[in-house]
């Protein structure tokens, strides 16, 4: 009888996951975004906000959306820094923030969107001058 069960819990994860890929298309909802005004506020909120919203679903000390003791001393060690933290993940995010379909541009645009209004102005002018996320 486990033998059973075991064997239909499998079949049945497998299909899950077909069902899932089949249906999963990051690289369709990144091109319907892309040079949208909100562009980046879209892609956190499909990639990132369970950890990074101001009340997250997984609190695991992400520095949360717009708070800015959250982000006051992370910003002072500059755009770069925090952008290498979240291309190559830190502590328990992962890479990419999990947006392996992400475009560097696309990155950076979500991790503006996330730090407190008064630091975006200068963030945005930093990613047009910056050739990397262009």
């Amino acid at each position: 009888m486990r033998d059973y069960f075991t064997v239909y819990l499998l079949i049945l994860f497998m299909s899950l996951g077909t069902a899932y890929s089949e249906s999963h298309h990051p690289q369709d909802f990144l091109k319907s975004i892309d040079g949208a005004k909100d562009e980046g506020e879209q892609i956190y909120n499909h990639y990132c906000v369970n950890c990074h919203a101001q009340k997250p679903l997984i609190s695991l000390g992400a520095p949360r959306i717009g708070v800015e003791g959250d982000w006051k001393l992370r910003l002072k060690q500059g755009f770069d820094v925090l952008f290498l933290h979240t291309d190559e993940g830190f502590n328990a995010m992962p890479p990419r923030g999990g947006c392996f379909e992400c475009t560097d541009r696309q990155l950076a645009l979500a991790l503006i969107s996330m730090v407190p209004k008064e630091a975006q102005k200068s963030l945005l002018s930093e990613l047009r001058d910056h050739k990397k996320y262009k």
